[in-house]
């Protein structure tokens, strides 16, 4: 990875190519990871030497709120991975153009991550998700995009809507805790409330939910229900939790990679359809899940580096 890019993501003055790179670069090797964290750490040290008016310039530059969040065993910190998101433009009452700074923050795989938004909303970001938001909300609106999942405990305000866009959909509250999740590329998309009220909308169609249903989009397909749920299977997550009931293999294998940087190889479509019931702490070792899986289900996992096949017993 060239040096100079990495300086300039650190100081967020990347372009969106740049930007990409960096965290393709990061996600690929732990100490990839490590080698951005010490740089990190070097030019936070440079700062707090330089003049008081420097710093303040950059604190306005990157305005966040935000607390790393290591594995409960601590294999390694989490990594908050912050640059300068661009800019877009919007049209103001007097049609006056003018300029939105974002931020943008990915969570490599195997991490999470927690933030405060400029309106004090709490957001828990799951691994390998992205949330793009402004350093400071409009008046009328407070909007997120979001491509992973992420848990939000907004702060509640009737006059002042939150929206939550994903790929596929928007979701829109007033003061709320919920879940979504919507990874780019995955057949199902899922909105999961726990407190209040949230508005789903797809296309053309508004679906209202209570606290314990569940918003569920198969992509495949275009089917869509809304349907009563255990809320802590698709929240358990942000306590470290690992929750699953009769859950088929493909899409529980999803979460493992996401989670543990592997790649799973099922030997036949048989073998998908297995499922599976279970707790247990997502800083539990790879081998010893996998172990577990096998013994209560009838499927052995064979490993080949990063690639996991599975075969039937």
């Amino acid at each position: 990875m060239d040096k100079e890019i990495l300086q300039r993501y650190v100081e967020g003055n990347v372009s969106p190519e740049e930007i990409i790179t960096v965290v393709d670069w990061l996600d690929a090797d732990e100490s990839h990871v490590r080698e951005f964290m010490a740089l990190h750490k070097l030019n936070d040290i440079s700062l707090l030497n330089q003049p008081d008016s420097k710093v303040d310039v950059q604190k306005k530059k990157k305005t966040i709120t935000f607390r790393q969040i290591g594995y409960e065993l601590a294999k390694i910190a989490a990594i908050l991975i912050l640059f300068w998101g661009g800019t877009k433009l919007y049209e103001t009452t007097s049609v006056k153009e003018n300029v939105i700074a974002y931020q943008t923050l990915y969570v490599p795989a195997g991490q999470r991550a927690e933030l405060i938004l400029p309106d004090s909303t709490h957001v828990w970001l799951n691994a390998r998700s992205k949330l793009v938001y402004p350093i400071s909300f409009g008046k009328d609106i407070r909007q997120v995009e979001l491509n992973g999942e992420a848990y939000f405990d907004v702060t509640k305000n009737k006059e002042w809507p939150f929206i939550v866009r994903t790929c596929r959909s928007s979701v829109k509250v007033l003061g709320t805790s919920f879940n979504v999740c919507s990874y780019e590329g995955d057949a199902l998309e899922q909105v999961t409330l726990e407190q209040g009220g949230v508005e789903v909308k797809h296309h053309d169609e508004t679906y209202l939910l209570h606290p314990g249903e569940q918003f569920e989009l198969d992509i495949t397909n275009e089917e869509i229900e809304v349907k009563p749920v255990n809320v802590k299977l698709y929240t358990s997550w942000i306590d470290g939790m690992f929750r699953f009931h009769n859950m088929p293999l493909d899409l529980l294998t999803v979460k493992l990679e996401r989670w543990y940087n592997v790649h799973f190889v099922f030997s036949n479509e048989v073998c998908k359809n297995y499922r599976f019931t279970g707790a247990i702490r997502k800083d539990v070792d790879f081998n010893e899940f996998i172990r577990l899986i096998e013994r209560t289900t009838n499927v052995k996992f064979i490993i080949n580096q990063k690639d996991i096949i599975i075969q039937e017993k």
